[in-house]
């Protein structure tokens, strides 16, 4: 009876006590709450609105596993498929976002050594990439990860999606030809003036 009084006791204190050791809890809601107070995501997040915001682009593709003669489809790795019929290129993939954000900029021995956030994309600001030929109604048909917000105002982000575009294929020279398809991906209402989109190595 004393045990099992004890094992009560033990358990509320424990219940009582976990959620102060469970995550970085008030330092993390303090943070979020000081960046996102008065930030406008529909601002692009330059000190000079005269110079271009510096974005790092960079996509990711797999291995090629096999092709499929009479269906005309290349397969690889549930990542790229070539679909000659239709003259569609099917990807999934994952694209890599990267910038540098001046409003989200904190000291990390203000906030109880907090290196990094994660924030909804709608929160803030990010760039409106998309493919310019892309095949799909949808359009963007990346899934909306968190962005990996760093101390320094670095912006990580790195939705997978699924990319039909078009592809011209000919087979002329099959099995001895190559096919080339693009991929064309850029802003959709930034200029080069105000958004300069380089791609990663």
């Amino acid at each position: 009876m004393v045990l099992s009084i004890c094992y009560i006791v033990f358990v509320a204190i424990i219940i009582a006590i976990l959620p102060n050791y469970s995550s970085q809890g008030p330092h993390e809601k303090r943070l979020l709450d000081n960046l996102l107070n008065l930030y406008n995501p529909l601002e692009r997040p330059v000190a000079n609105e005269s110079e271009p915001l510096l974005v790092t682009f960079g996509i990711t593709l797999q291995q090629l596993i096999d092709v499929d003669e009479k269906n005309q489809i290349l397969t690889t790795n549930a990542w790229l498929n070539l679909d000659e019929k239709n003259q569609l290129l099917v990807t999934n993939t994952w694209l890599s976002l990267e910038w540098v954000d001046y409003n989200l900029v904190w000291n990390i021995s203000d906030y109880g050594g907090v290196k990094d956030l994660r924030i909804t994309p709608l929160r803030i600001w990010r760039p409106d990439i998309l493919m310019y030929n892309s095949a799909d109604e949808k359009f963007d048909s990346t899934y909306h990860t968190n962005v990996v917000v760093r101390h320094n105002g670095t912006c990580l982000y790195v939705p997978p999606g699924i990319f039909m575009s078009t592809c011209k294929i000919d087979i002329t020279w099959f099995p001895f030809d190559d096919q080339h398809c693009d991929m064309k991906f850029g802003s959709w209402t930034y200029d080069g003036s105000q958004l300069d989109l380089i791609l990663k190595d």
